[in-house]
């Protein structure tokens, strides 16, 4: 695939750099949470949305789970 190639899925296309750039920050924000509070309070939050981990994640769920993350790291 090109470097403009999109990703559709749930309603929410999103590019190849896009999704590259989602994957690394979802990543190493579940990191971060799975070392603050332990995996299982990472994994909460992808079950909260029907996936496992990034990879079975539809994109139009990328920003509500960076959220997520995000606000249980800064809660620490």
């Amino acid at each position: 695939m090109g470097r403009n190639a999109t990703f559709s899925h749930g309603g929410k296309t999103v590019t190849k750099d896009e999704k590259e750039m989602w994957r690394i920050n979802i990543k190493n924000d579940a990191d971060k949470v799975c070392s603050i509070y332990g995996a299982a309070a990472a994994d909460g939050i992808f079950a909260r949305y029907d996936s496992t981990c990034f990879d079975d994640l539809s994109p139009s769920y990328y920003e509500e789970v960076f959220g997520y993350l995000e606000l249980m790291i800064n809660d620490n």
